[in-house]
């Protein structure tokens, strides 16, 4: 779908190659520069880990490890076996030595996962990088739609795609999922809710989507959804047993405990408000209900979004802003779901125009992954994302503001 079906009329648009120096060209020459320095740096760490056998440069992939050798407790122990931390942290000792990496998932990411083991890490992890990253472009190429022609190089060169290639993250796999939910929600009920329910491999990032559901009257779409997750639930029960599911419970009380409330590396890794304040020394009741009072503000303002019918890109858009902002725990590599936000609004941009502030800012939110990456590599900065994020759904609330006031008028 493209943005361009949108009802709301279109303007002369002011493109980013109207004026001032941030130019179509120049952007689409920086990205291609910083792909090619990615590439490099990706290739030096990966020639440092195994060619000099460098100790501090860790295993690329090193949550992937993670998956993998779960993947061969449920093969060799059950299922249960993913969720004991003593069992696991043998299982990942020959790939990431001491540093030890819980399976935080819930039983039907278990179940996604549960083959890779078959293949050696090596193989499972270029099948699993090869499959996000072609899902992720597929996702975006159908998000620029007709708007956006020289979409290919900043797709590839975006710092939350490496950010995910580097960890062996999930995040292209959800971001995928999310993309083509948004936008099959006017084409097919059906494809929308299954890939709503394939969202629940990290729960926590739909959370906000019954609430856009609801607010925009989309009954088909909620009962699609609803249903294929109730399936998708339950098919972990079904092949592991209901026992699985207890035991995820309580692996997780460990995780917040030990690493989403307390872990030091993770909290800096996490681009949250809950983190940032709990990485300045505020204690853990304050950092939550001061997150807590940031993520009702923000549920409210994309309700109202939903509520006053906005067109696709901002309404879509709002999702996923809104999405990680209310998140307490969100590590950088989900910052990938901001690909989403990206191309919609540039699109948009393209249709009905857009300030050198409004370009600027999503500039800024294509650069925050790097940024927030470089801060877990030690970089002296508190995470910035949270505030990038929070400048964007202004750009959205704005433009929603301005469509609303052009319509009144005509």
């Amino acid at each position: 779908m493209s943005v361009a079906t949108d009802s709301a009329p279109a303007r002369a648009p002011e493109t980013c190659s109207s004026r001032g120096w941030l130019t179509a060209e120049r952007l689409r020459l920086y990205a291609a520069a910083i792909l090619l320095i990615e590439c490099g740096l990706v290739g030096a760490w990966w020639y440092g880990h195994w060619i000099l056998a460098n100790p501090s440069i860790p295993l690329i992939g090193w949550d992937f490890a993670v998956y993998w050798s779960a993947s061969g407790l449920v093969q060799t122990h059950g299922a249960l076996g993913a969720y004991d931390w003593e069992l696991l942290r043998a299982a990942e000792k020959p790939l990431l030595g001491q540093t030890f990496g819980p399976f935080a998932y819930p039983p039907t990411f278990l179940l996604l996962v549960y083959p890779v083991a078959s293949v050696s890490f090596g193989v499972g992890l270029l099948l699993f990088s090869a499959i996000g990253i072609a899902l992720y472009i597929g996702a975006i190429k159908a998000t620029a739609g007709s708007e956006i022609s020289d979409w290919l190089i900043p797709a590839i060169a975006f710092p939350g795609i490496w950010a995910a290639l580097l960890a062996g993250q999930n995040s292209l796999l959800t971001a995928a999922a999310c993309a083509v939910a948004l936008l099959q929600m006017r084409k097919s009920a059906v494809v929308a809710g299954a890939c709503i329910a394939l969202i629940c491999i990290k729960p926590q990032l739909g959370v906000l989507v019954p609430l856009m559901l609801l607010c925009e009257g989309r009954w088909k779409v909620f009962a699609s959804a609803a249903l294929a997750t109730a399936v998708f639930v339950a098919l972990p029960a079904v092949v592991f047993g209901h026992d699985v599911f207890p035991a995820f419970l309580h692996s997780m009380v460990m995780f917040r405990e030990a690493v989403a409330e307390h872990g030091g590396a993770v909290l800096r890794g996490a681009p949250t408000v809950f983190a940032m304040l709990r990485t300045a020394g505020v204690d853990v009741a304050m950092a939550y209900a001061c997150h807590a009072a940031v993520a009702a503000i923000v549920a409210v303002i994309c309700a109202w979004i939903w509520l006053t019918r906005a067109r696709v890109a901002l309404s879509a858009s709002a999702l996923v802003v809104g999405t990680l902002l209310v998140q307490p725990y969100m590590i950088y590599y989900d910052l990938a779901w901001l690909a989403i936000p990206i191309t919609l609004l540039a699109a948009d941009m393209v249709r009905h125009g857009g300030s050198r502030v409004e370009r600027l800012i999503l500039v800024l939110t294509w650069l925050a992954p790097a940024h927030a990456l470089l801060v877990v590599l030690g970089l002296p900065t508190p995470q910035l994302a949270p505030l990038l994020l929070l400048a964007l759904l202004a750009v959205i609330v704005r433009r929603h503001r301005a469509a609303r006031c052009q319509g009144s008028a005509t």
